[in-house]
């Protein structure tokens, strides 16, 4: 398990965490921002790496954009007993889009403040998707995952369960896709996230839900209790998300997993659930 942050500063009004990034050599990229007296200076680094104890100590001091993540090794995700599937590939916007979220075609809203839905019909996309080598893509703004045909072919072949395969339609002429189905997920876990006291959290005013900012610092804690019985997939009872946006997290086993991996499929990658 490696946590790392991608760390977005101004060159000019952060200057002394400029020069400490020249200083110790660490590599990063340089974007000139509009008006030419200042760069966008982006850099990656490990919470293990020798740096990270004088680039952490800035960090909060200049309120540098500070993007979290933690990457599992193939090994930890395959000995993992379950796993969050997250996506790595977006690509276009819910339609219809100027009325996204409290207007859609797809989604029973049950709380117009927080955003909180139940998917009642197909998703909607612009135009079919290209999705090159990828065989996974979500959309922007939506939690649902998408993937091409051959993947929902393979999952029957090892007889996975809690899955549905459903028809994408696409809003201008309202037929399905021909490229990608979505992977429907019905099964909801019981409550039984085991979340930090640190984890921002916000309760709706309107319905009373805790929806929980995202989780992406280590591994994400589930109580046995909460497991669905003999499926493969299921969504946690928890939300999460901030605003408009609401998701709940994808579970899946080890097995599809491997799958996953064994197939050499792009477009998602898996976060170590530790089940206790």
């Amino acid at each position: 398990m490696e946590i790392k942050h991608r760390i977005s500063i101004n060159s000019l009004k952060d200057a002394e965490f400029t020069s400490l990034i020249i200083k110790l050599g660490i590599d990063h990229k340089t974007i000139e921002l509009p008006g030419g007296r200042s760069k966008l200076i982006t850099f990656t680094i490990s919470e293990t790496d020798p740096y990270w104890e004088k680039v952490s100590n800035l960090i909060a001091t200049v309120g540098a954009v500070n993007m979290v993540e933690t990457v599992f090794s193939n090994e930890e995700i395959r000995s993992a007993e379950w796993l969050r599937l997250k996506s790595t590939f977006e690509q276009g916007y819910p339609q219809p889009k100027p009325h996204w979220p409290i207007k859609q075609l797809s989604y029973e809203i049950i709380c117009p403040k927080c955003a909180i839905y139940r998917q009642t019909h197909p998703m909607r996309l612009a135009k079919e998707p290209h999705l090159g080598k990828k065989s996974f893509f979500s959309l922007i703004w939506a939690g649902e995952i998408f993937c091409k045909p051959e993947v929902i072919l393979e999952l029957e072949q090892i007889q996975a369960k809690g899955y549905e395969a459903w028809d994408v339609v696409i809003h201008k002429n309202g037929k399905p896709s021909e490229k990608v189905r979505q992977l429907y997920i019905p099964g909801i876990a019981s409550p039984g996230v085991i979340l930090n006291d640190d984890l921002v959290r916000i309760i709706c005013p309107v319905c009373g839900t805790t929806k929980y900012y995202p989780h992406v610092k280590g591994v994400m804690y589930l109580g046995r209790e909460a497991l669905l019985p003999d499926t493969d997939f299921m969504l946690t009872n928890e939300w999460f998300g901030s605003g408009l946006i609401a998701y709940r997290e994808i579970l899946v086993t080890n097995r599809v997993a491997n799958l996953v991996l064994d197939k050499g499929w792009q477009g998602v990658r898996f976060k170590v659930v530790e089940v206790v």
